[in-house]
């Protein structure tokens, strides 16, 4: 059956630009799509009904009955459009009716604009993320400037002018205090229409149970009651003025005075309105979307479209087979990640026993300085068949494979060759930071992707490379740059977290872990700390040992800045600054001491450790006994002595102010 649409078509504008309609149903059960304007959705479901009666009555049939009309009415979905989005507000219970929505929708309106509300109840996102759909969901805005352009947009109309903030999760809109004011500016005929509009739609409540019009940071009810008291349709001019006046003097005398100017720059007003546009629950959290991720970890994935298991078959995202129809719309192609097709093809070759899969690009803001020219990671939220929940993966491309070295210009089978030679290093790395008592992860595999090269070389174009990734289990905890202020000001706390950076401090020094830049990458991101059995911090690991050997020449003393950092950028935010400085330093002292005591002991086991390796200037076997080297002959108190120093020398002179974490 075609799909039947009333009113515009979503997401028309006019000539000024702005949406013809920003509210729809659509009514699964006769593919009927209405989105007349200025039109609530209840009163978009009494216009289709007595659009259905009529034409019942044409063609000489009886009018619908109330269980006929219910039967259609109980199929009804509300969308509200958004640009450049048709969202749909799902009824929690009833998924099954949202997907048919949406999958009529997409006849008309491309996938990619089609996104789901209501992420906060647990029925709406395991329906999606079963889809492996998760890129679908509309989060709500995180920076200021997004805040303010989403209450700006928010603004709709009833019946008049667009005076209302509009919440799409819930339906329900807020009039303020200046734009109830501002209704006294209009002729009498517009302010009437408009007080019947707010009488009227005030002493309503929509399907969620809603009000259809609330008032901003005032006592509804007592406006409510307030207005039942005028007859506006019957007043003369003048008493329908008074009225006004009457009614705005009610509601300005509820809100504080520093509520009543409609202004985004104003925090308090800014923040209180957002609260009551948006669906602030909405917005993901670990314990409810997916499980072990803090909030800032999740709005750092770029979440692509992924793939679910029906009938036994696996059934790719079809936003994948829309984009290599529509190669011009370039906002596909950083959506539609083919590598995650083939993760999600290794993940199907090597278990068979999946039910979904959803992976997301981290982006480099989850570090606190992204590494120039770095690896891209991803992360997999895998769920196997009867298995009690999903398990997180974290995916690292390796950084130098087959493309990159076709970049620099070399053959293909030159590129081929350094691209193992790459493998087998960063192996070894791996191997050299477990043998130092790096807290790496425990488990890591290696997997390649078979992919398409299409970089600087033309000639190679279209030619099938092996990109190799690694994968890990995702480490559940919070990132040490990411540690709250609260939490510092708790001395036990505090305490614990210092020897535990400085525990960690002593093999990411020996390893010589940097940047391209040269810089020392500690404390950036990939140190993940765990809590104990007591609530305290139990346990420090580094999630990803990347730049480690990178720098084997240059005595500690060369570093004092990059391990002074993880005191200096919390001077001012611990409990007990003094207490955490010894507890870091002495932690710090004592496992390089510790670290050299065992390389003495076991000098032999260290030294053949990488003999089978490749030899050679600037090989791993070359850097990992550099580093065997520097331990043995750094005088661990001096350099220790002289890291105090630099401390307390950037404290005095107030440099530890320019220190930031997170």
């Amino acid at each position: 059956m075609k799909l039947e649409l009333i009113g515009d078509m979503p997401l028309a504008t006019g000539a000024n630009g702005r949406l013809l309609s920003h509210i729809g149903t659509y009514f699964v059960k006769t593919r009927t799509l209405v989105s007349l304007p200025k039109m609530p959705h209840a009163f978009q479901q009494m216009k289709y009904r007595e659009i259905l009666d009529e034409r019942r009555k044409a063609a000489q049939q009886p009018p619908l009955t109330e269980a006929e009309w219910t039967a259609i009415a109980e199929s009804a979905v509300d969308l509200i459009m958004r640009l450049p989005d048709v969202l749909i507000r799902p009824v929690p219970q009833r998924m099954d009716l949202a997907f048919l929505a949406d999958e009529a929708l997409q006849e008309i309106v491309p996938k990619h604009h089609i996104r789901f509300l209501r992420a906060q109840d647990p029925l709406v996102q395991q329906a999606v993320r079963a889809r492996g759909e998760y890129w679908r969901i509309s989060f709500a805005p995180t920076s200021g400037e997004m805040i303010v352009r989403e209450i700006q947009n928010s603004l709709v109309a009833i019946g008049g002018l667009p005076i209302y903030y509009y919440n799409p999760a819930n339906g329900g809109r807020y009039l303020t205090v200046e734009k109830f004011a501002g209704l006294g500016r209009l002729p009498p005929d517009v302010l009437r229409q408009h007080l019947c509009e707010i009488k009227e739609y005030a002493a309503r409540r929509n399907r969620g149970f809603f009000w259809e019009i609330d008032f901003f940071a005032a006592d509804g009810d007592a406006l409510r009651s307030c207005l039942v008291s005028f007859a506006f349709d019957t007043l003369p001019d003048d008493a329908l003025f008074a009225a006004h006046r009457e009614i705005l003097r009610h509601f300005a005398e509820n809100v504080p005075d520093t509520l009543q100017k409609d202004d985004p720059g104003n925090p308090e007003w800014r923040r209180r309105m957002f609260s009551c546009i948006a669906d602030t629950q909405a917005d993901v959290r670990s314990d409810t979307m997916v499980k072990g991720l803090s909030p800032e970890f999740f709005r750092q994935i770029l979440w692509h479209p992924g793939a679910r298991v029906e009938n036994g078959v696996l059934v790719f995202d079809s936003i994948f087979d829309y984009a290599k129809e529509h190669p011009e719309d370039t906002s596909l192609a950083g959506l539609c990640d083919e590598r995650v097709k083939g993760f999600i093809c290794n993940f199907m070759r090597d278990l068979g026993t999946l039910q979904y899969v959803n992976i997301g690009g981290i982006l480099p803001g989850m570090r606190r300085k992204a590494p120039v020219g770095g690896h891209r990671s991803y992360l997999a939220e895998v769920m196997y068949k009867d298995a009690p929940a999903p398990v997180l993966r974290i995916l690292r491309i390796q950084r130098w494979g087959v493309g990159e070295h076709l970049d620099e210009g070399k053959d293909l089978l030159r590129a081929l060759m350094e691209s193992l030679d790459y493998t087998e290093y960063t192996k070894n790395r791996r191997l050299g930071c477990w043998e130092l008592g790096m807290p790496i992860p425990v488990n890591q595999t290696l997997h390649m992707l078979n992919e398409s090269y299409n970089g600087r070389q033309r000639a190679y174009h279209t030619t099938p490379i092996w990109t190799v990734y690694y994968m890990r289990d995702f480490i559940e905890g919070t990132a040490t740059d990411k540690v709250s202020d609260a939490d510092l000001k708790n001395r036990a706390f505090s305490l614990r977290f210092a020897k535990l950076l400085g525990k960690a401090a002593a093999p990411n020094i020996v390893v010589g872990r940097i940047d391209a830049e040269g810089s020392v990458t500690y404390d950036c991101g990939d140190e993940i700390l765990l809590p104990g059995h007591d609530g305290l911090p139990g346990k420090l690991l580094v999630a990803d040992h990347a730049g480690t050997f990178g720098d084997v020449d240059h005595p500690f003393d060369f570093f004092l800045e990059g391990y002074a950092r993880p005191v200096l950028s919390r001077w001012n935010r611990v409990a007990d600054p003094e207490a955490f400085l010894e507890a870091y330093l002495g932690a710090f002292s004592s496992r390089l001491a510790a670290m050299k005591q065992t390389l003495r002991l076991h000098a032999h086991v260290f030294d053949a450790l990488f003999q089978h390796s490749r030899q050679g200037r600037g090989t791993f076997a070359d850097r990992w006994s550099k580093a065997l080297k520097r331990l043995e002959y750094t005088d661990i108190e001096r350099f220790i002595a002289a890291l105090r120093t630099f401390i307390e020398e950037r404290i005095q002179s107030g440099g530890h102010k320019e220190e930031r974490v997170g």
